[in-house]
């Protein structure tokens, strides 16, 4: 996410407003897909690259923030890269374990860069705020704690099989299951069909409940204390 610039006139500022929000809209969509559409995976290898092309559209986004400043945001250009060749060799090789530990590597490097970019137009958000785009940003850092935290739970599954378990799946748990673990986790639901069985397993997922509530509490006082007269535009200054 963009700032606006020191000194620009009401014109360049929407123009740069309706910029980011377009940025982060398609990083929205992109992440949805992603988050949420896994199960098409599972449909046969097919279906996998056709999965694997949606990552383009975080690829893109990162691209659009990158080239904004390169040397600030090099890990979100490098993590692109390290996604890129991961997701190559995973599409290539979709049963070899090393692949896939490769493209979940990839994944998270890159989730890590783009979340941490967005909780720092949260924490320093530019002069001029678009109410709209810290909207977008919130629900997509939202959304990649999540992935980050199914990444990390299926690298120690494929690192230690039985880490999770399943009552109906047979060890080693897929990449796959332990995504909706993670976002049932995020979200404090506790269904109790997927459960952390080492300790270290056990850890992660104490963890992720935890920043999963903090992050929807410190988020909301942070947009509240943002909060302004709004104009017409959607933009406001920051208090």
């Amino acid at each position: 996410m963009t700032g606006t610039a020191p000194g620009e006139s009401r014109e360049e500022a929407l123009a740069t407003a309706a910029s980011n929000r377009s940025s982060l809209a398609l990083l929205l969509v992109t992440l949805l897909i992603l988050q949420f559409a896994y199960p098409i995976t599972l449909e046969g290898p097919g279906w996998n690259v056709a999965y694997l092309l949606a990552y383009a559209g975080a690829v893109v986004y990162a691209v659009r923030t990158a080239s904004v400043n390169p040397r600030r945001h090099w890990p979100i250009t490098a993590s692109a890269l390290v996604l890129i060749i991961g997701a190559t060799w995973f599409g290539f090789n979709q049963e070899e374990v090393w692949a896939t530990r490769g493209f979940l590597v990839g994944v998270g490097l890159l989730q890590t860069s783009l979340l941490f970019g967005l909780l720092a137009a949260l924490a320093r958000p530019p002069e001029v705020i678009d109410t709209q785009a810290l909207l977008l940003v919130a629900v997509c850092g939202y959304l990649l704690l999540g992935g980050l935290f199914g990444v990390i739970s299926s690298l120690i599954e494929l690192g230690v099989p039985g880490s999770f378990a399943d009552g109906d799946v047979a060890a080693p748990l897929s990449w796959q299951s332990l995504y909706y673990g993670s976002y049932v986790t995020l979200a404090t639901l506790g269904f109790g069909d997927i459960v952390p069985v080492s300790a270290w397993a056990r850890s992660l997922w104490s963890f992720e409940a935890v920043v999963g509530t903090l992050y929807v509490a410190v988020v909301i006082a942070r947009l509240v204390g943002l909060a302004g007269t709004p104009s017409a535009s959607g933009l406001i200054k920051r208090r």
